[in-house]
């Protein structure tokens, strides 16, 4: 079970009720906090601060709201929810750290608040925002120790002007620099006089909201009595409300010491004039933070009271006034000191019932922090420790270290020594935060209580932990007999597992003292230990699989394939199908094709063997395929995320949630990579919850994989960290070679955008060499399951390993696959150009549209470099051709203008002032670099037809290809440009010349239909080109059409008239006359 950080009904103000008066004074005053940096309004209980600021947000807009309580001084859930409070108040605001929040994992230690501060403060600051005010209501929970007060300090120092924080809250409200801020006029203290209500406003109170008229000298009396006090003021209502106004009398009985004597006085009046019904709830709902009808109805129930109506029960309260005010989520909570107040009408072990009844409530809602409050609130501290030796896990997974640290302390030091989970669980906590020493302790007491009860598991886990501590200390000598000893104690585990990981630790710690063969040695048991099992052939192709060794697995499960096709097996072997397991390996690899056809066989298998298990497993493997498949003419990424939807259907038919796993992780990968993040993430989550309760580390970190690279490709480095760090963990904890070293690969890249180049040479040298080791080279030479969809993305880190001499043989082999071992400079995509018909250029598959090029210039310049291709242009001789009417000097600055433009549009995150992978200089000439990374569709037209009209076998094809990619003139956009009229008219005779010659073959091959439409093709171009005729004649004469043949020798004779005044040829006028006399 995942514990939720956000709360979203803290992020919003409290509704207004219909008795609150409005106060224009008050809210005039607070609107101050717009004039200072930092606002206190600090007053007791019952002076009505969240009612006027409620007042406030709905007169001022934008306001950001934070309704604090306990749970918040959790420094991972106070960011994480003011990161969603940003969201909800300001939509535009981007590169909040939420996903890094979110993604954060208690095993990576302490919260780095201080950075995710200054990256909140910068992202309000980059926003544009107009003045903002942050209301931090009930602050006084969070600013009396832990690391509360110095987040707030920082995020109120650092601020940027125009956004405003108002503190409100119990007295005394304190800050590190509240002194400084004050000494400088930049904080405004506002105390309960602000909030005290005048005479004015009492008389207001009771006459137009309860309908009672005061006389002068009883609201002198009400003033006098209540100093202002709301709360006093209500609870007067509340005593006099039911008496006739003709008989009202104020009583001297209200004038006491104290304000806290006259509430208490009031309270027990207006208490016990209640129905004994509604006493009875009043007090068993005391105990309760927020109320609401279910929880009500099971306490009253449990508690041996008729249940059932706390709804209508509810309502009353709320239609009188009871001191129930309402909340965000529409729900209620008693007024803060009347709720004191009820709590102490009740004796303590009658509460104490009640409490452990809500957490008995709790507990079966699956709600274990609202359980935990209330066993605390009973003082049931053993069954506070039961509850967490079950939660702590998930709370220490989900990142609440402080929250777990708090709920653990709270315990008594006799019932937590019972708990030896807990003292493991500090234990942990203590080493996370590099407090050694400490951690010892813990895992010391942990072991003595395991070893008391004989609990090999706990003491081998104790002294995992103890080891632990040596490794991260570098202290091999005391780490190696604390593993052997624990190795020895887990011989036998039914948890396969954690024995792995033991002789993995042990296996780092020989290679801590030096010992690497035996390391080595002992990394092989572990791999050994993992392969135990069953010994069938499907079970080691999932082995191979995970520990990363694909090729084998890949050349292992083909021999397979071709034996199950010579003998096909009779039964389904849900996710261990052979098809299906090869597909999945061809993702990985990036054979796509192979992959998706391999999975449309095991989803037909799945179909044949009416097996909807097999079928779910084989249209998830579909999706992964399609995820890979880049198509202009179909919608694959649509097609992808239907498929995966559709095992998650089946999967929900079968009630198997596992199902959805590794659909959900398609699912993360289709939506990220799209630049989806939100949905990512939610697919994600789903993913790795479910896999964590079915223990598998595997796809989990697959899944943070793919989450991690799709925040690298929207440039979310931070967060992409995060993410990726996880998955290097847990594919470290599986062994899988190949995931670790794809995450890592995916880290090196973001640190090189970043020009991190340290923590690049940290990574990279190892990442090629394992690549090279392992025969990865797919990551880097076609798109992968864990790669980019754009293989060369990952080029400009291989020149900068090349540069660096980092295994650049390995380099050089994979430059010279992806046909990019001449270039010296490279952005990352290829440069895809269409001229013939149309103009676009692609970065990647990012098409640039019409005014992406921001000047008609910059585009015409770029067509007029890839027109002169072959021979550079003079700066003068460009300036001739684009700007033929200026002054020199004129063109020249614009030509300046216009080359800087095009630099920016080509290569968007180019460094200024380094070589364009496209356009090189030389002096004052120009041209496109040679070998630069570009596909040019006239380049390939004019390559494969020249090979087309070569007689040889692949002719035909070679030509199809070729007229296929003549979809039109060259730059259509330019037809009056003199520079690109000789371009257009050679390309044109080339396409006359092989669409005649591919006339010819299909006449051969008797497909006359293709060749009457090509011919149609090469009239509509040249309608003078005689051969056409007679290929049209040719056909119409095949296909028996005597009609259409007579008619096109009438329309050539027609033409040839009309454009050239010549006859036809004899040898045209020839066919005609053989055709019409047969």
């Amino acid at each position: 079970m995942r514990l939720s950080h956000i709360l979203r009904t803290k992020l919003i103000p409290p509704p207004r009720n219909t008795r609150t008066l409005s106060r224009p004074r008050v809210v005039q005053t607070l609107k101050q906090a717009l004039e200072y940096r930092l606002t206190i309004l600090q007053a007791e209980a019952g002076y009505g601060k969240s009612t006027a600021l409620a007042e406030l947000a709905a007169d001022h807009q934008p306001v950001l709201w934070y309704q604090a309580n306990e749970e918040d001084n959790d420094p991972l859930v106070f960011l994480l929810q003011l990161c969603h409070a940003l969201q909800h108040t300001l939509p535009n605001i981007a590169n909040l750290p939420s996903a890094f929040l979110e993604a954060w994992d208690g095993a990576q230690g302490p919260l780095p608040w201080r950075g995710l501060v200054d990256q909140i403060i910068n992202a309000i600051a980059d926003s544009s925002i107009p003045p903002t005010l942050f209301i931090l209501d009930d602050a006084h929970l969070l600013t009396d120790t832990g690391e509360l007060p110095h987040i707030l300090d920082r995020l109120i120092g650092l601020a940027p002007v125009g956004f405003h924080i108002l503190l409100a809250g119990r007295p005394t409200i304190s800050l590190p620099n509240l002194t400084r801020w004050r000494a400088k006029g930049e904080a405004l203290i506002l105390d309960q006089t602000t909030l005290t209500f005048t005479k004015n406003e009492i008389g207001s109170l009771f006459g137009t909201r309860y309908g009672l008229e005061l006389t002068s000298e009883e609201l002198d009396s009400l003033l006098e009595y209540t100093e202002g006090w709301v709360i006093g003021l209500q609870l007067i209502w509340q005593s006099i409300r039911s008496q006739s106004p003709l008989t009202l009398e104020f009583p001297l009985r209200w004038q006491t010491d104290s304000l806290e004597a006259l509430f208490d006085m009031l309270a027990h009046e207006v208490f016990e004039r209640q129905p004994a019904d509604v006493r009875e709830f009043l007090l068993i709902t005391s105990i309760l933070r927020d109320l609401s009808p279910e929880v009500c109805d099971a306490l009253r129930s449990a508690a041996g009271y008729m249940g059932g109506d706390s709804a209508s029960m509810l309502a009353y309260l709320r239609r009188q006034d009871l001191f129930v005010a309402e909340t965000a989520a529409s729900s209620l909570r008693y007024h803060h000191i009347f709720h004191n107040f009820l709590r102490q009408q009740s004796p303590t072990e009658t509460r104490t019932k009640w409490h452990r009844d809500a957490a008995a409530y709790f507990i079966s809602r699956k709600n274990p922090e609202d359980a935990i409050y209330h066993l605390v609130e009973a003082k049931a501290w053993d069954d506070v420790a039961d509850l967490l030796d079950t939660y702590a896990a998930t709370l220490l997974s989900t990142g609440r270290l402080d929250t777990l640290a708090s709920y653990i302390d709270s315990l008594p030091s006799l019932s937590l020594h019972q708990h030896p989970t807990l003292m493991f669980t500090l234990g942990e906590l203590a080493r996370m935060h590099s407090r050694f020493d400490e951690a010892q302790g813990w895992y010391k007491q942990a072991e003595v209580t395991w070893r008391q009860r004989l609990q090999q598991d706990g003491i081998a886990r104790a002294l995992r932990g103890q080891a632990r501590v040596f490794l991260d200390t570098v202290n091999p000598t005391q780490a190696e007999k604390l593993l052997e000893e624990a190795i020895r104690l887990s011989d036998g585990f039914e948890d396969r597992e954690a024995q792995v990981r033991l002789f993995e630790l042990l296996a780092e710690n020989k290679l801590n003292s030096g010992h690497v063969e035996e390391a080595e040695r002992l990394r092989q048991r572990a791999d050994e230990l993992r392969a135990e099992g069953p010994s069938n052939d499907q079970l080691w192709f999932r082995v191979l699989l995970r520990t990363g060794r694909l090729e084998e697995a890949r050349r292992g499960l083909e021999e397979l394939a071709e034996a199950e096709n010579r003998e096909p097996v009779q039964t389904p072997r849900a996710h261990r199908e052979t098809k299906l397991l090869l597909s999945l390996i061809y993702s990985f690899m990036g054979i796509s094709k192979h992959a998706y056809q391999s999975a449309l066989e095991g989803t037909q298998r799945g179909s044949t063997l009416k097996s909807p298990f097999v079928t779910a497993v084989g249209h998830m493997r579909q999706g992964h395929a399609l995820n890979l498949i880049q198509s202009a003419d179909e919608d694959n990424l649509t097609r992808a995320t239907s498929a995966f939807e559709t095992t998650i259907s089946i999967g929900k038919t079968l009630e198997v949630p596992r199902l959805s796993v590794e659909a959900n992780w398609g699912l993360c990968r289709a939506y990220g990579y799209r630049g989806d993040l939100q949905c990512a993430q939610r697919h994600a989550q789903e993913a790795i919850d479910i896999a964590a309760e079915a223990g598998d580390e595997w796809i989990a970190s697959l899944t943070r994989l793919s989450m991690g690279a799709s925040f690298m490709l929207a440039a979310r480095y931070e967060a992409a960290e995060v993410w990726l760090n996880r998955a290097v963990r847990g594919f470290e904890e599986c062994s899988d070679s190949f995931g670790r070293n794809a995450a890592r690969l995916w880290l090196a890249y973001g640190h090189f955008k970043q020009k991190k180049l340290d923590f690049v040479a940290q990574l990279l040298p190892d990442v090629l060499s394992a690549c090279q080791q392992n025969g990865y080279y797919f990551l880097f030479t076609r798109p992968t399951l864990l790669g980019p969809v754009d293989e060369r993305m990952f080029v400009p880190l291989l020149l900068h390993a090349r540069q660096l001499g980092w295994e650049s043989g390995y380099v050089d082999r994979l430059l010279n696959i992806l046909g990019l071992r001449e270039i010296s400079a490279h952005p990352g995509f290829r440069l895809s150009i269409e001229t013939l018909g149309n103009f676009q250029v692609k970065r990647g598959s990012e098409a640039i549209p019409s005014n992406g090029w921001r000047r008609e210039k910059s585009r015409q310049l770029f067509q007029l470099l890839l027109t002169y291709r072959q021979s550079p242009l003079d700066r003068d001789q460009i300036c001739e051709h684009l700007w033929p009417e200026a002054d020199p000097a004129t063109a020249q600055r614009n030509f300046k203008i216009t080359l800087n433009t095009l630099y920016q549009v080509l290569e968007p995150d180019r460094d200024a002032g380094s070589d364009s992978a496209f356009i090189v200089r030389d002096g004052t000439t120009y041209t496109l670099r040679l070998h630069a990374d570009l596909w040019l569709d006239s380049d390939h037209f004019i390559r494969l037809t020249r090979e087309g009209l070569k007689p040889t076998s692949r002719s035909l094809e070679q030509l199809q290809e070729a007229v296929t990619l003549y979809r039109g003139d060259y730059l259509p956009d330019s037809l009056y440009e003199p520079w690109a009229a000789e371009e257009r008219e050679r390309l044109a005779t080339l396409f006359l010349e092989g669409a005649d010659k591919l006339c010819e073959l299909y006449l051969q091959t008797n497909r006359f239909n293709e060749t009457i439409d090509l011919c149609q093709r090469i009239l509509a171009r040249d309608n003078c080109w005689e051969r056409a005729y007679r290929h049209l004649m040719q056909a119409y004469n095949a296909l028996g059409d005597r009609g259409q043949l007579a008619r096109t020798y009438q329309r050539c004779l027609q033409v040839l008239k009309e454009e050239l005044d010549v006859p036809p040829s004899q040898e045209t006028q020839d066919l005609y006359k053989k055709y019409i006399r047969s």
